[in-house]
């Protein structure tokens, strides 16, 4: 029996709100598959091609501004 024949048999025995979640699910890993993304698998690979050529002196950061005082310490 091929991995679709009893994906099929077991499909035919769960109600139909599981069936919208299995089907949603299967449409979750054909888009997953289309856009390549289950090939990388590596999240840093991933966050490192997505800013590359990204030059680390051309971006801003904001100061950082507390909107409380801080405790004072007692000596």
């Amino acid at each position: 029996m091929t991995t679709a024949e009893k994906i099929y048999r077991t499909m035919q025995k769960l109600p139909e709100p599981m069936l919208h979640e299995v089907l949603d699910f299967a449409e979750f890993l054909k888009q997953k598959k289309s856009t390549g993304t289950s090939k990388s698998g590596n999240l840093a690979k991933h966050i490192q091609e997505h800013f590359k050529g990204l030059n680390p002196e051309d971006v801003i950061i904001p100061s950082r501004q507390f909107s409380r005082t801080l405790p004072q310490v007692e000596d």
